[in-house]
């Protein structure tokens, strides 16, 4: 009667823990599958998370052709800073100062230094995590001052004028709040007065780092 007994309950017993790690099972499995649907979902959210507000400094070149008639260009350095407002994902509105100079233009001895303060908006694709180009137009106005600047305002080399830069460039993210201006390529419109057609036709290239603040979108 011993022997059967617990011939019996050794299968009840085994039937149990059978049950017992089965349920387990699923309940750990069940576990991590919904911890790797969140990881899928938290992943895109961070790659498309925008800063409320942005703002950077740059190096800048120009090539500029200010003397009027043929190109006469030469090259000036400097620098912008500039802060950015976004709505969305993709649409801001970018505020910034600039300022370059040149000095013994030509082996003259004469100097230039362009000085300008623009605003517009700035389209940007958010296409992967760290990558971000954008396109922006950028409007207002330019201060020349130096030897080689017009005569404004009764004023010998001091003249204002309408300016503005239309282009884009490629911002690289490094951690969730520092960014590196990879390159940023604009034309460079001034309509400073020239004696000929009061254009100038610049090309502005640059590079920086910027910052995000202000929280997400």
């Amino acid at each position: 009667m011993k022997r059967m007994k617990r011939t019996r309950t050794n299968p009840d017993r085994k039937l149990i823990v059978t049950k017992l790690l089965m349920t387990r099972t699923m309940t750990v499995a069940g576990f991590l599958l919904a911890l790797g649907c969140g990881a899928m979902t938290v992943r895109p959210a961070l790659a498309q998370s925008v800063s409320r507000v942005d703002a950077g400094v740059e190096y800048n070149y120009v090539r500029t052709n200010a003397p009027a008639g043929g190109c006469g260009c030469f090259a000036m350095n400097g620098g912008s800073g500039w802060v950015a407002f976004n709505f969305s994902h993709s649409l801001g509105i970018v505020g910034e100062v600039a300022a370059q100079h040149a000095s013994n233009i030509s082996s003259t001895g004469a100097d230039l230094t362009l000085t300008s303060f623009l605003a517009g908006p700035r389209h940007t694709w958010n296409v992967a995590r760290r990558f971000a180009p954008f396109v922006q137009a950028l409007f207002g106005g330019v201060h020349a001052g130096g030897s080689l600047a017009p005569g404004g305002s009764g004023m010998a080399g001091s003249a204002n004028a309408f300016a503005m830069t239309a282009g884009g460039g490629l911002d690289i993210g490094f951690t969730r709040h520092i960014a590196l201006r990879a390159f940023e390529a604009d034309y460079y419109l001034t309509r400073l007065e020239n004696g000929t057609n009061d254009h100038q036709n610049n090309l502005r290239l640059g590079a920086g780092v910027m910052v995000r603040l202000g929280g997400s979108k």
